[in-house]
């Protein structure tokens, strides 16, 4: 048992997708108020992208129709607009209102006439994560703060296409996830969370990719699988099994490292993890909501 961000965290044995192995983090988080998570407000119709006017390549507009907060997690995909983005930060966007939420481009050859913004079936692969979020501005406050290095994502967007031997007309992660995910494999869509599962560890061979806890088992379930589609991106092929003990041995990592509290973009506060792990999560009213945390990248 790990305890990171007041949260006990206990690491259960993994299932094995290819080269991938997914540990379910089980715990109890303390809950943090009514909220829908991104999956289901897509699914039920209950969220709006858009632009903002003019369009900006590092905002877009979401505009929360449901009665109770939205949460977004960082490293989301919204494909369409002018051009695909990815969610910079974890944002609770207050009910019944819009939010600006600052992003990343994930699509370098297309900007055009707008068209509908839908929610990818895949996250971001762990290692873009990672490079985006330590690249984050370090202002306490102000939209620098949550500005990446816009050239390195493009570079890592390129990296992964390389990898796995995808060509994009736009040069868009979304073509490369599509071909590593949408194969005749059947592991992904079997995956399910265990009981009381509020959390995931995706390694490969001896190495954690990263690690992401939620507040409770119902917005683990809503995000598992796409979560996991994005972290299969970072699999090396022919890896070996990955020990308990290398995912416990990350976590205790985390609880160590100096976390820094900050503006949020909507509600609540944003969480940064500065030291051996990068990470960042939110909290609101003093409980964890999300928590992403990775290994610190390679420099470019």
């Amino acid at each position: 048992m790990v305890q990171v961000l007041g949260v006990d965290v206990e690491v259960g044995e993994p299932n094995v997708i290819g080269s991938l192995s997914v540990f379910p983090l089980r715990g109890k988080g303390k809950g943090s108020g009514a909220y829908v998570p991104g999956p289901d407000a897509f699914a039920k119709g209950l969220v709006k992208v858009s632009e903002l006017d003019p369009p900006e390549v590092p905002h877009l507009v979401v505009e929360n129709l449901a009665p109770v907060a939205l949460l977004l997690v960082e490293g989301e995909t919204l494909v369409g607009g002018s051009q695909n983005r990815t969610l910079n930060t974890t944002v609770l966007c207050p009910p019944k209102a819009k939010t600006v939420v600052p992003v990343s481009c994930v699509e370098a050859g297309r900007w055009e006439r707008p068209t509908d913004v839908t929610r990818s079936k895949s996250h971001l692969p762990g290692s873009l994560r990672a490079a985006k979020t330590a690249d984050l501005g370090s202002e306490p406050d102000g939209p620098a703060r949550w500005r990446s290095n816009q050239g390195r994502v493009w570079q890592e967007v390129g990296r992964q296409a390389l990898r796995h031997g995808v060509e994009s007309k736009t040069a868009a992660l979304e073509d490369v996830e599509r071909a590593v995910n949408d194969g005749p494999d059947t592991l992904l869509e079997e995956l399910e969370p265990v009981p009381g599962q509020i959390g995931i560890a995706c390694a490969t061979g001896d190495r954690v990719l990263g690690v992401d806890i939620f507040d409770r088992p119902e917005t683990l379930g809503s995000y598992l699988k796409s979560l996991v589609a994005g972290y299969r991106l970072d699999a090396e092929d022919g890896a070996g099994a990955t020990l308990v003990a290398a995912v416990e041995q990350f976590l205790a990592g985390v609880a160590e490292d100096r976390a820094d509290t900050g503006l949020g973009v909507g509600l609540g506060e944003e969480v940064r993890l500065r030291g051996p792990v990068t990470g960042l999560g939110l909290v609101l009213e003093g409980e964890l909501v999300h928590l992403a945390a990775f290994p610190q990248p390679e420099l470019p």
